[in-house]
């Protein structure tokens, strides 16, 4: 009887380690997966980058493409590949006094970028109310429109933004615009390029000159708004290639309009990405095709091929935005 239990005992103790054995081996099996799966999860979440501070943003190209406009990784520029460009933010979120010393000792020490800067929020607080009473005025004007309490709240938030900045300072914007496009910053060059004579001399006290004063004052104003769009239309600014466009098709600068106007389509018909401007661009091209002669086409794509190559060696690209 002894002998029996003992060889029970016996029995039952290696079923126990049968038993454990095998739920060892599952466990293993299943840490084993769990493991698979984790790696797995890592391999397809993507690795943060370190954050990229302003000043990299707006002076480092992001992308590289083509001139057909297709997007390239590690391209290589001198392939005629561009590279695209992006202009700096503008607007700050406090009040611009704040930064206002900081911008105008950059811009005094020939920071192209801090002269555009400060230039764009002088342009946008130079109608803005100077003071309470034109304030209250404004405000007067705007409560006769239907949508009087979207008018008021955007004429209150320009005013405390640009509280402090007297108007004699608010009138510097264009010497700030002029000489960072001087110095070949193109986000300036579009700027001045999108002034009308008539806001020039408005804003700049020119308006009260004696008649011929007045003439040669506003055409060198538009001899050299054109000058600084070519430049950037040089450097790939479909903005300013757009504007040649529209003031040749007026016949606002110089012969030839048409031909050069055809011209200017064509290069932003091949460097766009955006279908509205494509689409766009297209219809004017359509229209303008009726109204050239076959010579004056093909002098239109040899201009154009021309500025292509300009570009090309430039090596940039300036988007419609962003």
């Amino acid at each position: 009887m002894t002998q029996r239990r003992i060889n029970l005992s016996i029995l039952l103790i290696i079923f126990i380690a049968g038993v454990t054995t095998l739920l060892l081996k599952l466990t293993d099996g299943e840490s084993v997966a769990d493991s698979e799966n984790i790696e797995l999860t890592s391999s397809n979440t993507p690795t943060l980058k370190p954050a990229v501070k302003v000043e990299q943003i707006t002076n480092t190209p992001t992308l590289m493409l083509n001139t057909d406009a297709a997007f390239l990784e590690g391209a290589d520029r001198q392939n005629g590949q561009l590279v695209v460009m992006h202009r700096p933010k503008w607007k700050f979120d406090g009040n611009l006094i704040i930064q206002i010393e900081n911008l105008s000792n950059a811009a005094a020490n020939g920071n192209s970028e801090a002269s555009y800067i400060l230039a764009m929020n002088l342009r946008y607080c130079y109608k803005s109310p100077a003071d309470d009473i034109a304030l209250e005025k404004k405000l007067e004007q705007a409560n006769e429109f239907s949508d009087s309490e979207l008018a008021v709240g955007r004429i209150t938030e320009k005013y405390e933004y640009c509280a402090g900045i007297d108007q004699k300072q608010r009138k510097q914007f264009y010497s700030y615009s002029e000489a960072a496009a001087s110095n070949g910053y193109v986000a300036a060059q579009e700027v001045i390029g999108r002034t009308t004579p008539e806001s020039f001399m408005e804003s700049q006290g020119h308006q009260d000159l004696e008649r011929e004063e007045f003439i040669i004052m506003r055409d060198n104003f538009t001899k050299q708004k054109i000058g600084f769009l070519q430049q950037a239309a040089e450097n790939g600014s479909i903005i300013a290639l757009a504007m040649l466009s529209r003031m040749n098709r007026a016949q606002k600068s110089g012969n030839n309009g048409y031909v050069k106007s055809f011209a200017f389509n064509k290069l932003i018909l091949e460097l766009t990405q955006s279908n509205e401007t494509y689409n766009r661009y297209s219809r004017s091209q359509q229209k303008l095709h009726a109204l050239l002669t076959s010579e004056e086409i093909d002098n239109a794509y040899a201009m154009s091929e021309q500025w292509l190559e300009v570009i090309k060696a430039n090596g940039t690209l300036y988007l419609n935005r962003n």
